[in-house]
């Protein structure tokens, strides 16, 4: 099943991506908050992103094939080397002995509506500022790269609409969440 998985998402299915986000992103922040209390919860949400981006730059490049653990484990353990390189870059030094002893992961610290929310917002938005967000955010491409492969005039007209595109999307989340 993972081969598959791992097929799909080499071939550009990211909606196989976002199941897959969806499915770990409660493990991991509740993991994080449980064992990383001195980062700030949107420090997390960043760190939790940049595991699911070098879980797909792995499949991407032909790096992850199989795996030996459950899915959740592997990108949550990208996602503690991470917590721990912040953590020793602010330096608030854990006692590593606590994190690799830690077994359970329970989803009680976190609402999965707000990833449902922030997949409803995406998917409402542009199929121009999609392409650029996916592009920039997932394929680590630069504005120069993003002008030329969406022919755009320049790597700022890029930047420009890349802005106008965040704008929106936040925007448009405080909307839905202020809804709620």
């Amino acid at each position: 099943m993972l081969k598959e998985q791992f097929e799909k998402i080499k071939n550009g299915d990211l909606e196989q991506l976002d199941k897959i986000y969806l499915e770990v992103k409660p493990l991991f922040m509740s993991y994080a908050q449980r064992n990383f209390r001195a980062i700030p919860i949107s420090d997390m949400e960043d760190i939790y992103q940049d595991a699911i981006i070098v879980f797909y730059q792995n499949i991407q490049k032909g790096l992850l094939l199989e795996i030996n653990s459950s899915l959740s484990a592997y990108i949550i353990q990208i996602g503690k080397m991470r917590l721990i390189k912040w953590a020793d870059k602010k330096g608030q030094h854990t006692d590593l002995g606590e994190f690799y002893a830690e077994n359970a992961l329970s989803e009680d610290l976190y609402d999965p509506k707000i990833d449902e929310a922030v997949k409803f917002v995406f998917s409402k938005m542009s199929d121009a500022c999609k392409q650029i967000l996916n592009l920039f955010y997932f394929h680590k491409k630069s504005m120069e790269e993003i002008a030329e492969i969406l022919q755009y005039k320049n790597a700022n007209t890029v930047k420009s609409q890349k802005s106008r595109c965040i704008a929106a999307f936040s925007q448009n989340v405080i909307k839905l969440n202020s809804h709620e």
